[in-house]
């Protein structure tokens, strides 16, 4: 049995970790820990974790855990990622991984030195809407991906988070969600882009980022772009991505999708009616050509505990070897991150 610890009992604690730790056999929960002691309370009756904590250093040293998962606001990251792993613990950080890219690079130092397996848990390219996509991609069904656009719309700046952190956060939606895309835009192309430009507007009642446009330049002349509308008042795309392949072109929904409808098709010049049906709460991708449009992965739920799950059990499978790949991953995508605010600060094209 694995024993595992969690610093940090918000709401991703209670929605995605705890539920993908209670999945897994092999996974003994055996303590958490919160500053706030009337939640981790709550928190510890729901999920019956054995010892509840104030001070993280305390619970470490008591509880000896296998695993931490470091689940607290993104400026906390650093300082409890380095007391996890001075305490002998393999350590999965949610994201945004670190403040910056020397905190990244100090943390993952640390991880090698002390031996220790770290991952960011930007779990969505564990979900079956992107994993089978990818897999589909390498195997060449669709033929060679040159672009891809990804959007994200909805009315929700940081003053309606429900926690103060994000609701404080200048670098808001491309620092705090943007994790998400890119790393799923690296896992797609199979690669990092070489260069990025970017848009980011400053909106008059907003203090942060709320509308982001990137450009991301990837090797081999393909791109993509990426934009995260979070004052939109049309309908709610939790995440939308359409990519264009030599033989087929796919679209990749998440968080819900309901369509129904009947609409005249052109297609190399000719036109016919293209019926398209889909009711599913947690994703989709289909493949469309021509006047057919099929899907390949229909996701009844949504699938974020799940891939936590998923990605839980990636992670006991590499505890032996402490791999640092995925952490060199993640500090990469925050590179690409903060080379993104700098592109829109300058106006230019930023090379990576």
């Amino acid at each position: 049995m694995v024993k595992l610890a969690l610093i940090g009992l918000g709401i991703v604690a209670e929605q995605l970790h705890l539920p993908a730790c209670e999945s897994i056999p092999e996974i003994e929960v055996v303590a958490a820990c919160d500053v706030d002691e009337a939640r981790a309370r709550a928190v510890q009756s729901r999920f019956k974790i054995p010892a509840i904590y104030t001070d993280a250093a305390k619970m470490l040293t008591e509880a000896q855990p296998d695993i931490v998962i470091v689940a607290t606001p993104p400026h906390t990251h650093h300082a409890m990622c380095v007391l996890a792993l001075q305490h002998g613990a393999h350590v999965l950080c949610e994201k945004p991984f670190m403040s910056s890219v020397a905190e990244a690079d100090d943390v993952i130092a640390q991880a090698k030195a002390a031996g220790r397996l770290l991952r960011v848990n930007t779990q969505y390219r564990y979900m079956p809407v992107y994993r089978e996509t990818q897999q589909r991609l390498a195997a060449g069904e669709f033929g060679r991906l040159f672009f891809a656009q990804c959007w994200q719309q909805m009315f929700h700046p940081p003053n309606m988070n429900p926690t103060a952190w994000r609701a404080d956060l200048k670098q808001s939606a491309l620092y705090e969600f943007g994790a998400h895309p890119l790393d799923l835009l690296c896992y797609l192309f199979d690669s990092f882009p070489v260069a990025v430009a970017a848009v980011i507007p400053t909106q008059p009642a907003y203090e942060s980022d709320v509308l982001v446009h990137l450009t991301l330049h990837f090797p081999e002349q393909r791109f993509a772009t990426l934009v995260l509308n979070r004052i939109s008042h049309a309908p709610e795309r939790y995440l939308e991505m359409r990519l264009d392949c030599e033989n087929s072109s796919l679209r990749l929904s998440y968080g819900g999708l309901a369509r129904a409808g009947v609409q005249m098709q052109r297609y190399q010049g000719s036109t016919r009616p293209s019926l398209r049906l889909s009711y599913v709460r947690g994703g989709e991708a289909r493949a469309e050509r021509g006047w057919s449009s099929q899907p390949y992965v229909q996701e009844r739920q949504f699938a974020s505990s799940q891939a936590t799950a998923e990605h839980l059990r990636v992670f006991l499978r590499e505890m032996g070897g402490a791999s640092l790949e995925s952490a060199f991953h993640a500090r990469e995508i925050l590179r690409l991150t903060f080379a993104a605010y700098d592109a829109a600060q300058r106006q230019t094209v930023v090379s990576l």
